[in-house]
């Protein structure tokens, strides 16, 4: 399955403070509306868990924005 976050949205989380090293925590909003929170991108680019997760319980396509959480 595809992990990476959408192409559009990787600047927008490179710009946010760090959760830790290299790991940011957002909240992802889908196309629907929902809001996903504890989603954890590595490098800006990839969604490395979901909570305490490490599946992925959406497609990463579906992410129209994140906010910082």
């Amino acid at each position: 399955m595809q992990r990476d976050l959408p192409k559009q949205l990787q600047d927008k989380v490179a710009e946010m403070p760090e959760y830790s090293y290299g790991v940011h925590r957002v909240i992802a909003i889908l196309d629907d509306g929902t809001k996903v929170y504890d989603v954890f991108i590595g490098w800006a680019k990839e969604i490395v868990k979901v909570g305490i997760s490490e599946q992925v319980p959406f497609d990463p396509a579906r992410i129209i924005d994140v906010q910082r959480q």
